[in-house]
């Protein structure tokens, strides 16, 4: 991909203008609450009582099955918990809260080796200011530091992991696939793709970590109890209302089917999303690392279950679309990224009150349009050196 021309003194200027007004929509939105209305660490609190409760040699996913908020992350992911419990609330979330600021910095970085190509501050295209910009200041990512979510960790972990087995890490890759599997719906089809591409070091790394992790909650609770109680919390989990398919808080495929009255069932889909993966391992070879795995998380943000919150997995999807637009000043590309990123970044408070399945639901179908787009604009014009996204091979492991 071709980067844009040196930046002068009045791009400068403008780079470093929307980068810091990226940065204070992060800050007020994300940490103080602008447009907020339920308190912040909302989400936390879940993960923290989840901890205090094990730590007092309970079992949290039975504890808390049945109330609005129940809990059903998967076993390893309660020793991440305990080192939060050791901690006050206030201060714990704070933490939390620096380990999400932290993780938006290193998409950030995947996302310049990638695509953006930033060498230095003093020669920063605004197109690459844009696209930083619009990772760093979305509403998404936003919400998700203001909730306290763990998506943006694990978005990160995913990246990162990614990063390291195409530069041949493979410890690092399985280290920090243990942290995305923390959201196995996240990185179901990442894992499925190792496994195709006979990275089992990988595997067998993260899967080790992940159950020296569970260490803990075997000597605690047995381990018996531990995942039948983690696989009766996921049924649970799905029986609350905004957690339904049809809800305007549920992304994908089958929450906009049921939104229009057809209910094709999970599996379905889900299984739809492993052909299309087992699909593009067929054309592996002719994928570049950077697109594979926005395929892998577009395919999972439509075919399996996801809530709004977790779009920030494919924010690079819109960050390089916007900077291919700009790079090139595009009008018609410019155009139809202004239409598509108004409906997909709109805030939903503000449309969830219509009764308009066809618009809550909208973004499912944006997203596979701006990905779509996203193929099409890459294959025009491949990077120096190297071919298209489409049209080459690239180094194993990827």
């Amino acid at each position: 991909m071709a980067h844009p021309r040196p930046a002068n003194t009045a791009e400068r200027a403008a780079s470093l203008v929307v980068l810091l007004l990226a940065v204070l929509s992060l800050f007020a939105i994300g940490v103080g609450g602008v447009m907020k209305s339920a308190p912040p660490g909302d989400d936390f609190q879940v993960f923290y009582r989840a901890g205090r409760l094990f730590w007092s040699g309970l079992d949290p996913w039975l504890a808390m099955m049945g109330s609005p908020q129940p809990f059903s992350y998967p076993p390893h992911t309660l020793s991440f918990l305990l080192l939060y419990n050791v901690l006050s609330p206030s201060t714990a979330f704070v933490i939390h809260s620096a380990v999400n600021l932290g993780s938006i910095v290193a998409i950030c970085y995947c996302a310049n080796r990638w695509f953006l190509g930033i060498t230095s501050w003093r020669t920063l295209a605004f197109a690459q200011a844009a696209a930083l910009a619009l990772i760093i200041g979305n509403p998404y990512t936003a919400t998700s530091v203001y909730q306290g979510q763990t998506t943006l960790p694990v978005t990160a972990a995913l990246m990162m992991s990614w990063l390291c087995l195409s530069q041949g890490h493979r410890v690092a890759a399985g280290l920090l696939l243990t942290v995305a599997t923390i959201k196995p719906q996240l990185s179901l089809l990442y894992v499925l793709w190792l496994i195709l591409s006979a990275e089992l070091a990988v595997v067998v790394i993260g899967g080790l970590a992940a159950l020296v992790l569970i260490v803990p909650a075997f000597l605690v609770l047995g381990p018996w109890d531990t995942f039948h109680s983690w696989w009766l919390s996921l049924g649970s989990y799905g029986q609350v209302p905004i957690n339904m398919p049809g809800s305007p808080y549920v992304v994908g495929l089958e929450s906009f089917l049921v939104a229009h009255g057809v209910d094709p069932g999970a599996w379905p889909i889900a299984a739809l999303g492993l052909l299309l993966t087992l699909a593009a391992f067929r054309l592996r070879q002719r994928l570049d690392a950077f697109m594979t795995l926005q395929f892998l998380l577009v395919l999972t943000c439509t075919c399996l279950f996801v809530h709004d919150y977790d779009y920030v997995v494919i924010i690079p999807v819109w960050s390089c679309a916007l900077y291919l637009a700009l790079s090139q000043m595009a009008w018609g590309r410019l155009s139809t990224f202004s239409v598509l990123g108004l409906l997909f970044f709109m805030p939903q408070r503000l449309i969830r009150d219509i009764d308009l399945p066809v618009i809550v639901h909208a973004r499912t179908l944006i997203l596979i349009a701006m990905f779509v787009l996203l193929v099409s604009w890459r294959g025009e014009q491949p990077r120096s050196g190297q071919a298209g996204w489409l049209d080459g091979q690239v180094k194993k492991p990827v």
